[in-house]
């Protein structure tokens, strides 16, 4: 269920950041990681639980903890809308923009 629901919701939430932007004249958000990381306080961090379950249920022997900060379970954790939209309106024009030299 995870990614298969999560990924166009956050597909849809950057969507809407960048109909914003080109509302406001500015350009669309580009390659997002930097601008992602630059905000972690735009995220719900998820600092329990773990990943260490099966199909149907059972406990498993591996998987990764939730932790402090990125981890392999929750990411950066859950968005939160309005701050990353307020982050992404209060980004410079062309701060979200990657130059490729």
């Amino acid at each position: 269920w995870g990614t298969s629901a999560s990924a166009p919701i956050f597909a849809a939430m950057v969507a809407l950041l960048n109909e914003q932007r080109l509302q406001a004249h500015q350009p669309a958000m580009g390659f997002l990681n930097p601008f992602l990381y630059q905000h972690p306080g735009a995220f719900t961090d998820v600092t329990r639980g773990d990943n260490a379950i099966g199909l149907q249920g059972e406990a498993l022997e591996y998987g990764f903890d939730c932790a402090r900060g990125w981890d392999p379970v929750t990411g950066l954790g859950t968005p939160k809308f309005d701050e990353l939209l307020a982050a992404a309106m209060a980004a410079a024009p062309n701060a979200t923009r990657r130059v490729l030299s």
